[in-house]
């Protein structure tokens, strides 16, 4: 692979005259250094009030329940997270894709206290 001639021409062109003159002769020498690899911003999604899909949801006693309500297209995978966020710390975040993510809302509501009442009124009893 060669180099365009005007790449090379605008990269001597930013030596200074002592520079081209020490690599010239053979006192200096062009060195390649990559850059850190471009990365894209971040898209964050927009804010959305889930007040009333978080209090729905924490008044659902039902798995099912709970995945049909979010079907709805409006949850897309950034609005998961942040509803699962807004649950509180017994719900993960951190799915890779919708279904993680719906699966993680629901074993870290319903799922949640259907273990804790398991351990609370089962064998403490």
């Amino acid at each position: 692979m060669s180099l365009p001639s005007d790449a090379l021409e605008r990269l001597l062109n930013d030596l200074s005259p002592e520079q081209l003159r020490a690599l010239a002769e053979g006192r200096g020498r062009l060195v390649f250094t990559p850059c850190a690899a471009p990365t894209r911003p971040r898209r964050s999604a927009p804010a959305v009030d889930l007040s009333a899909d978080v209090e729905a949801i924490r008044a659902m006693d039902t798995r099912d329940g709970i995945v049909a309500h979010l079907a709805d297209r409006r949850f897309t995978v950034p609005v998961l997270r942040q509803l699962a966020r807004a649950l509180g710390p017994t719900v993960p975040a951190t799915g890779r894709n919708r279904a993680e993510l719906v699966h993680g809302i629901v074993e870290g509501t319903v799922g949640f206290r259907a273990r804790s009442a398991a351990l609370s009124g089962g064998a403490w009893a």
